[in-house]
């Protein structure tokens, strides 16, 4: 519990906590971690300066101590990119930027892996730092700059020392061909316009970088290197694989096409195997359709005596093995139609070619092939040349040879070949007793003809029901309701008209003052019949 509050303090800078801890004698040399990290170490991860100066100066740690992977505190600063820690542990601290850990790193190393390009021109200038120095793997810093597609280092590296430009690692990796393998299309450019870098180096087993960016599936750098440089299509490595092999073993399906498209020959191999028994072995449906269209020889079988189909079935890709015996007889120009994208049930195991991007790199499904970022002892040697296409293991293929296939196709693959035949081609297709089906009767001629007259005259619309009459006639309706407006009292008790003071009226009052009989006017006895 002690440990782990130690180590917390130190990452986070809290200088009262370790105090305490030395006042009451827990804060040593022998505080560290599972790792053997010590909180010096810690404290330089976290860039915490004032912390790690008073570990050091104070409290007494070793600012040189080691982990367990030979890492000092100055190769964690470095590989954190903490450059006033790394500058500290340098001048003060008791490291040297010379120091390597177990896999033969040193600070420049694990800079120009991580990307710290700002200490990388610090450790350069300063001359604190040695890029002619390799690891264990013979990995320099320029090859960790150019895997990690880190431009601004790289060019920093190659300026202070361009003679490593071609350097190689023990397993004959170049930077060119590191860049090629991870897609790093601005580097690749770098090197060989900017920088003189040899694009015909070989890797020791024969690899070149057009084979490294096939295996990949980085169609952009195929694209630059047979636009710009001396490279061939016809390469092969020392089993004789072409990037045809390569570019089809992983399912690069893009990759194949563009070969295909720009020359690349359908060749064998050392093992006397095609791209398409590469394609075949690791299940590669796509890739296989592509070959059978341009016409590759499906009977062909390499040393062990197997074809592609033979490969397909005893890898377990029973999809690609159907599709390869359904196809084995097919004429060549069923072949050409034979391409079934509907089918491709395996081949989606590698959904991105390395196509969008030119910094794009394999699938997760395809073996890894970045260094691990965790550790800053790693080496490079998951970037070392990768193995030839001959099989997906890096084994021989006649380590387990299967049983040996008859000598013609089974019967559902006969039936299997009539039925798609069948689709391709409907006039082959044959009746019930083996007779050819009758014609289809020809197409009406066009125009078509009038339809002929009616024999005799549609029956009239069907009768709706007549709306009901009226009780009474709407004229009557109408003299009725006017009746009612001009309605006099029929009981003969008519009401009296008032008198009017004619002194007090006006004219237009006078004339206004009318009865249906009579008009009476006060001032007289006269009576208006």
């Amino acid at each position: 519990m002690v440990v782990e509050r130690t180590l917390l303090a130190a990452r986070q800078g809290d200088v009262q906590t370790l105090k305490v801890q030395l006042a009451e004698k827990v804060l040593n040399s022998d505080v560290k971690d599972l790792l053997g990290a010590s909180p010096v170490h810690h404290a330089a991860r976290a860039g915490r300066l004032t912390c790690l100066r008073y570990l050091v100066e104070e409290a007494g740690l070793p600012g040189n101590s080691l982990a367990n992977n030979g890492a000092s505190p100055a190769h964690d600063a470095a590989a954190t990119g903490n450059l006033a820690c790394l500058q500290w542990l340098l001048t003060q601290g008791g490291c040297r930027a010379t120091d390597k850990d177990c896999s033969g790193a040193t600070v420049l190393h694990l800079a120009s892996r991580f990307s710290h390009h700002e200490i990388t021109d610090w450790l350069l200038r300063s001359g604190e730092g040695d890029p002619n120095l390799c690891t264990e793997s013979g990995a320099f810093p320029v090859h960790y700059a150019a895997a990690k597609g880190d431009l601004p280092s790289l060019r920093l590296l190659l300026g202070h020392s361009p003679n490593v430009v071609n350097f190689q690692t023990k397993n004959g990796a170049t930077p060119l061909y590191l860049a090629c393998q991870e897609g790093h299309l601005e580097v690749v450019q770098y090197l060989v316009k900017d920088c003189g870098a040899d694009p015909s180096i070989r890797a020791n087993d024969g690899m070149t970088p057009l084979h490294a960016a096939a295996q990949m599936g980085h169609n952009t750098v195929i694209v630059w290197l047979m636009s710009f440089t001396e490279i061939s299509l016809a390469d092969r490595d020392n089993d004789g694989a072409t990037a045809m092999h390569f570019a089809a073993s992983r399912g690069h399906a893009k990759v194949l096409s563009w070969l295909l498209l720009h020359g690349g020959e359908i060749v064998m191999d050392s093992w006397s195997g095609t791209p398409l028994h590469d394609a075949a072995e690791n299940g590669e449906l796509e890739c296989c359709q592509i070959l059978v269209v341009n016409g590759v020889d499906l009977g062909v079988r390499d040393q062990d005596g197997f074809t592609a189909a033979d490969l397909a079935e005893y890898n377990g890709h029973p999809q690609c093995a159907k599709y390869l015996r359904t196809v084995e007889n097919m004429s060549v120009e069923h072949r050409v139609l034979s391409r079934d994208p509907s089918t491709d049930l395996e081949y989606k195991q590698h959904p991105d070619s390395g196509l969008s991007s030119p910094n794009a790199t394999i699938s997760a499904s395809a073996p890894a092939a970045h260094f691990d970022l965790g550790s800053p002892s790693s080496s490079l040697s998951n970037y070392d040349s990768a193995n030839s296409s001959q099989s997906s293991t890096g084994e021989k293929r006649n380590s387990s040879p299967p049983s040996r296939p008859g000598a013609g196709p089974s019967e559902s693959a006969i039936t299997d070949m009539q039925t798609y035949m069948d689709m391709l081609d409907p006039d082959t297709s044959k009746g019930d007793g083996g007779r050819v089906s009758e014609p289809l009767p020809p197409p009406p001629a066009f125009p078509p003809p009038p339809p002929p007259p009616p024999s005799s005259r549609p029956p009239p619309p069907p009768s709706f029901p007549a709306p009901n009459v009226p009780e009474e006639p709407s004229a009557d309706m109408y003299l009725k309701v006017k009746s009612n407006l001009r309605h006099v009292d029929s009981d003969g008790s008519k009401k009296q008209p008032q008198p009017i003071n004619l002194g007090d009226a006006s004219p237009l009052l006078l004339s206004s003052v009318l009865t249906a009989d009579r008009v009476i006017v006060m001032g007289g006895p006269t009576e208006a019949d």
